[in-house]
């Protein structure tokens, strides 16, 4: 029986009560962070040190959660938009040059027979300029639409489908959209380097990688820039490490991928779990805290799988290990504290996670090394998270329960206060911090910044617990490109009063005339503290010199008009904001396109406030 990821459920099955999330991890505090209301499908937070967090509903509706707080205001109504079963608003993610453009990108389903990318420019908590990037992606109008987004380590778009609940776009066709991982420029042109295009031939130009059931989320590893992907299964949830050309198998394969196909990196049984008998008289031969173990069938097992070993003769072999090599299809490899010792018999029994994989995220901050760059997904049926560590190879070393009681959960990511952040179909947001430190730290967000040069970011930067008296903490240039720097938050002083709350350093990069991507390495370092090491990847657009940089002169007040000049480059447009505390929001007061290097705005009503300041930013 074909099982489908249900995103319009029943009160008994999903919303219509309220979980008690609960972590297995005893380092680990959990609250709640905002209640936001039903139908939720992706979460993404702003890079700019707004503290904002963007929200999806299938319904069509993009909203934002600032510290907490609701904004009461949309930040988007999609229209047209079709929400008929899976269908709807079922994707979000930021541009990561946010900080200049304001493009938020949403992934959503227009029609019963069409699905679109489309992109809005945030000015303040208002999304405007809609405008549509990719149209005609497939749907069936019911289910498997898929609906991961996002911007790639090398500035193109990717999105995934599933094959439309019908089979749509499976096995070797290239034709439909259906069933693959596509890619595009940001103006939503296909990309030169895309494996399968061939201009005017029957290909579709945007397929990047194909054979997959119902991608429904997708995330870029920070620390390698890799792109994994959570495939919604038949018969198993599948994590794939995804490049250019692959073939993930579907509808011909699960877990089962033959040699030239994908293979998952972590997989497990949808609802149930996978037993395999082992061999008898020397199934469990153990050398060295080395366990060999061979099985009488193909056991499917993955690197990282957690199994319970029960059954074997010898009962020094029972218990739970953690698959570390699979050297045949009958074989798989453990560490295992223990005498030299041969026996057989028993059985290998996997973890039951759950049915329907949902979203993740990697931990990058620098939280305790043991929680590094761990991967952390949820499944949406079985009320759990699962917390995946990786090895020094980046291949998957232990997967574990790290979350029960998360109803309906949807979609995880990093708060710029370090601490995990996942969200719930039902509009639980839940934050997840860890809280046993053993000495004071420096917490910085993230540890792996991903921008393109001429562009600016945050990086955030708090202390894990309160000092006794004021902090001094340092941010500097250590290594690599040198067009990478502070633009500003260089030296930030925490004190017992503040020491919990993240202060923002902007990033910036500066062009050059190479094709390069420039890297460099900041330094985030305090007087008796263990210094945090971030590294910057600016990646190369093309642009070796930016657009002059507006400035704002004469500012006049007539009444209640306050005049204000601008000076920019002919040509170019430049989006006039304000506000009261020159804390966000920012309010749009004019958009105008330059005929000459300066312009007069005209504010109608700023002259009526007790206080008024403006900022002008160029448009691309």
């Amino acid at each position: 029986m074909k099982k489908i990821l249900a995103l319009l459920l029943t009160a008994a099955c999903g919303h219509g009560f309220v979980a008690v999330a609960t972590t297995l991890d005893s380092n680990f505090r959990e609250t709640t962070y905002a209640t936001v209301g039903s139908g939720v499908t992706g979460m993404a937070w702003a890079p700019d040190g707004s503290n904002r967090l963007f929200i999806t509903r299938q319904s069509g509706v993009v909203q934002v959660v600032t510290n907490g707080v609701l904004v009461p205001t949309a930040f988007a109504t999609v229209s047209p938009i079709y929400t008929v079963n899976e269908c709807g608003l079922d994707g979000i993610c930021v541009d990561p040059n946010f900080m200049q453009n304001g493009y938020i990108y949403l992934f959503v389903t227009v029609s019963s027979s069409q699905q679109q990318i489309i992109r809005y420019t945030a000015s303040g908590n208002v999304g405007i300029n809609k405008t549509v990037i990719v149209s005609n992606l497939p749907t069936a109008g019911q289910n498997h639409n898929g609906g991961g987004v996002g911007v790639g380590p090398d500035g193109k778009l990717y999105w995934a489908i599933g094959d439309n609940g019908n089979g749509t776009g499976v096995d070797a066709n290239l034709t439909s959209l259906a069933s693959k991982v596509g890619r595009a420029n940001l103006d939503g042109t296909p990309p030169t380097g895309n494996p399968f295009a061939d201009g005017a031939g029957s290909n579709n130009d945007y397929i990047w990688a194909r054979g997959f059931r119902n991608p429904f989320t997708m995330t870029f590893q920070p620390s390698t820039g890799a792109l994994w992907v959570n495939s919604v299964g038949t018969l198993y949830e599948q994590v794939f490490l995804v490049n250019a050309g692959d073939h993930a198998g579907y509808n011909d394969y699960e877990n089962n991928q033959p040699a030239g196909f994908l293979t998952p990196i972590i997989k497990y049984r949808t609802g149930d779990v996978d037993v395999r008998n082992i061999a008898a008289s020397t199934g469990a031969a153990r050398l060295n805290n080395v366990v060999n173990f061979t099985t009488t069938a193909t056991h499917g097992f993955r690197a990282g799988e957690k199994i319970t070993i029960a059954g074997v003769a010898n009962s020094s072999f029972n218990g739970s290990v953690f698959v570390a090599a699979v050297p045949s299809a009958t074989t798989f490899t453990a560490n295992q504290t223990g005498a030299n010792a041969t026996s057989g018999g028993g059985t290998a029994t996997t973890l039951n996670q759950g049915n329907a994989i949902s979203g993740g995220c990697f931990y990058d901050a620098t939280v305790p090394a043991a929680y590094r760059g761990n991967f952390i997904y949820g499944d949406y049926g079985s009320s759990r998270l699962m917390r995946a560590t990786l090895s020094a190879s980046n291949t998957v070393a232990t997967v574990d329960y790290f979350v029960t009681g998360s109803n309906s959960q949807i979609d995880a990511s990093v708060g710029p206060d370090s601490a995990l952040y996942y969200i719930e179909y039902g509009g639980e947001i839940h934050r997840l911090a860890y809280t046993n430190f053993a000495s004071q730290q420096i917490l910085a967000t993230p540890m792996n910044i991903r921008m393109t040069e001429v562009g600016q970011t945050v990086l955030s930067v708090r202390l894990a617990t309160q000092p006794a008296g004021d902090v001094t903490v340092s941010i500097a240039h250590s290594a690599g490109s040198s067009d990478i720097s502070v633009a500003s938050g260089a030296s930030l002083t925490f004190t017992p009063a503040n020491y919990s709350a993240p202060q923002n350093v902007v990033i910036q990069a500066a062009a050059d005339a190479d094709t390069a991507e420039d890297t460099a390495t900041l330094t985030v370092s305090s007087s008796g503290l263990t210094s945090e090491a971030i590294t910057v990847y600016a990646l190369d657009t093309g642009v070796n010199s930016a657009p002059e940089a507006p400035t704002l002169e004469n500012v006049t007040i007539d009444g209640e008009t306050v005049h204000v000049g601008l000076n920019g480059q002919s040509g170019e447009t430049y989006i006039l904001e304000g506000t009261t505390n020159l804390l966000f929001p920012w309010f749009p007061v004019s958009t105008n396109t330059l005929t000459s290097s300066y312009t007069n705005i005209l504010d109608p009503f700023g002259g009526s406030l007790p206080l008024r300041f403006y900022r002008a930013r160029l448009l691309p």
